[in-house]
């Protein structure tokens, strides 16, 4: 039996040291490839050369994937300017934003020339397929597939038990701190990008930290009593990484409802819900989870056992054995 080849693009803000699932399939043979963490002038020259550089590699090799969208749009592009044929499939297809103009145009047609598109939730199947014009039968919801986060855990300098609220995309903070500022026997702590709270007059209940490591952003959420996902509207397709770390971390959540999130939230089982843009939503869910130690208990088992259960790299194992079954081997 040959040794399959698969070339692996990740983004610039992979580490240096991460290799996906190759530890769970020592049997391929792996080369990965990302850009090196430039300022934003430079950043798309960068994406621009690993992606031919992988492509060519990928050229002689048996699968190319790709993660993120914007990778996969480059990796394509060379895929077809080069007239390479080998099978091209992307995980974390996620955009906080999309794309507006004509990027929508000449994303799509890059798009249409991958094989398999992996997403986190069965909204982006949908919305996805709609808005690039893509075949719905080309993507695959997976649920986000990582294992307990390993992390230096560095409590957060807290006098007492504190609430947070952790991740930048597609966040709805202001509703949020509306709903802090009702609390003020509540402490928070936020880490947030600056934007977020451009605007927001902070009150005093609430510490804010910013472009601060995942050690320390992690810490936050492991030391906390209980985490809020504030998401900026019903359709969001964010927030995925941020809950299932919170999962297995077992903290308690409230997240906004969004159909983005459906596929991890079961209320009030592994989480509750707040209606979104509802400070009176969020202001109920928060008193609730802050004044029932009972079930804030149950949230966290449960929590616990759905992303040990249903979150793990198992999940990009099992899917991308399948792939390579499907369009590689089968193929020989």
């Amino acid at each position: 039996m040959k040794t399959i080849r698969v070339v692996v693009v990740s983004s610039e803000n992979t580490p240096s040291s991460w290799g996906w699932i190759a530890k769970h399939i020592d049997t391929f043979d792996w080369s990965f490839f990302k850009p090196p963490k430039v300022k934003s002038f430079q950043l798309v020259l960068y994406r621009i050369i690993t992606a031919f550089k992988a492509v060519r590699k990928a050229a002689q090799s048996d699968v190319l994937v790709s993660h993120g969208p914007y990778t996969a749009f480059y990796c394509a592009l060379f895929k077809w300017l080069l007239r390479v044929r080998t099978p091209h499939i992307v995980y974390s297809f996620n955009f906080s934003e999309l794309p507006q103009g004509f990027a929508i145009k000449r994303m799509s047609f890059a798009f249409n020339k991958i094989d398999r598109f992996v997403v986190s939730s069965h909204m982006e199947i949908d919305l996805y397929s709609d808005y690039f014009n893509l075949p719905a039968n080309k993507f695959d919801f997976v649920r986000w597939g990582v294992n307990f986060p390993e992390f230096n855990n560095k409590p957060p300098k807290h006098d007492a038990d504190y609430i947070c609220a952790v991740g930048g995309n597609a966040r709805d903070y202001a509703t949020f701190i509306d709903t802090m500022r009702d609390l003020p026997h509540i402490p928070a702590i936020v880490v947030v990008r600056p934007y977020n709270l451009v605007g927001l007059q902070i009150p005093d209940n609430v510490t804010v930290l910013t472009n601060i490591p995942k050690d320390e952003a992690f810490s936050v959420i492991a030391n906390s009593r209980l985490m809020v996902l504030p998401l900026a509207g019903n359709e969001i397709p964010c927030g995925h990484i941020t809950l299932v770390v919170a999962y297995y971390l077992g903290i308690p959540s409230i997240v906004t409802n969004s159909s983005g999130i459906e596929d991890y939230v079961t209320d009030p089982e592994t989480a509750l819900l707040c209606a979104p843009g509802s400070k009176e939503s969020m202001l109920q869910a928060v008193t609730r989870l802050w004044q029932d130690p009972g079930l804030c208990k149950e949230i966290s088992q449960n929590c616990g056992h759905f992303a040990q259960t249903l979150c793990s790299e198992q999940n990009y194992v099992d899917h991308f054995k399948h792939f390579i079954e499907q369009r590689v081997t089968n193929n020989d």
